[in-house]
């Protein structure tokens, strides 16, 4: 009988932990994601699965670990998994070809990873000087849209500039050995460039033309852009236990990215496979935070403009069929600081 009483009072013990609370809710605890192994789209993804937060969740995560968003747009995109991150650039293409999935969370602002390096030697008096210079870039990416926007600030003309369309790895190269003027990409490749003589000379949210950091205001960046977690409408409307405990995970996962960097970035150095000095500069220059806010639709809105720029898309897709803040609001109702309108 002792016996017996003793395993009834272990069972209603296991009730009370935390992980069988939320796992009592979940509708389904075998969970698999399509993560992107860097620091921008993947970071709070390997931080939970290396610290155990899933399974205080209730959940079994498994990762399916690309090289870039645009495997997320193709793996999502045909159908064969239900959750995945990417870029605002990602949900726009989802929504311009109106396929049922939708964001439930911004991961981070990722704008300051975004940028544009002068070639080592290159110096500039004004950005006026840009024109007759050419320049890399990797088509299909909006950091051309910096080009757009240094224009319209400085009055200079954009035609007159050549963009030599080459992946990063050949900018890098083309820009260290002076065949270009500079390079227009992403972390960790113009720390790459900057580390050979190059010259930081704007990012998404600071302008150097000056040969100091201008900060720019929230409303008038050169760039916008952010992380984010989506999901298929299925799941959204017939697992959102699942889903919440999936962000509360996450959640943990961002404050240990803020609050406790060398333990973060233990974890992200073992997942991601980016050396140690290039993985800081990414991390640094990424804001951390889930949520549903004005910011991420600015974003949303920017990455449409640039979509429709290039063709990608026939229109631009309304916010309200691309966000899901239901979600979110379940974990936190202050994260989910925009509502579609009714």
């Amino acid at each position: 009988m002792q016996t017996t009483r003793r395993a009834a009072l272990g069972a209603l013990a296991g009730l009370a932990t935390p992980g069988f609370l939320h796992a009592a809710g979940i509708e389904q605890s075998a969970v698999e994601i399509i993560g992107v192994r860097d620091p921008q789209l993947g970071a709070q993804l390997a931080v939970a699965d290396q610290l155990g937060l899933f399974k205080e969740q209730g959940l079994e995560v498994t990762i399916r670990w690309t090289q870039s968003a645009g495997d997320v747009l193709t793996i999502m995109g045909g159908g064969s998994a239900p959750i995945g991150v990417g870029g605002s650039f990602t949900q726009v293409v989802f929504g311009g070809q109106k396929l049922p999935i939708r964001t439930i969370t911004a991961l981070a602002d990722i704008a300051e990873t975004q940028g544009f390096v002068l070639s080592p030697g290159v110096k500039l008096a004004s950005p006026k000087e840009l024109e007759g210079k050419r320049l890399a870039f990797t088509q299909g990416n909006s950091q051309v849209v910096l080009l757009a926007k240094l224009a319209d600030m400085f009055g200079f003309d954009q035609s007159k500039i050549t963009l030599v369309n080459m992946n990063q790895s050949e900018g890098v190269v083309a820009a260290s050995k002076g065949d270009v003027h500079g390079l227009l990409g992403w972390q960790p490749n113009l720390f790459r460039l900057v580390g050979m003589g190059g010259t930081m000379y704007c990012t998404g949210g600071t302008l150097y033309v000056t040969g100091q950091p201008q900060v720019m205001p929230e409303d008038n960046k050169p760039l916008y852009n952010h992380s984010t977690l989506m999901a298929t409408n299925e799941w959204i409307e017939g697992k959102p236990n699942t889903l919440a405990a999936l962000l509360r995970a996450l959640l943990k996962a961002t404050s240990i990215i803020n609050d406790d960097r060398p333990r973060a970035m233990t974890a992200l150095q073992r997942v991601l496979r980016v050396d140690a000095e290039a993985l800081a500069v990414m991390v640094n220059a990424n804001k951390y935070a889930l949520g549903i806010t004005p910011s991420l639709i600015a974003s949303h809105r920017f990455q449409s403009e640039w979509a429709m720029n290039i063709k990608r898309i026939p229109a631009a897709p309304a916010p309200e069929d691309c966000f899901a803040p239901k979600i979110l609001a379940m974990v936190d109702p202050k994260l989910a600081s925009w509502r579609p309108a009714a």
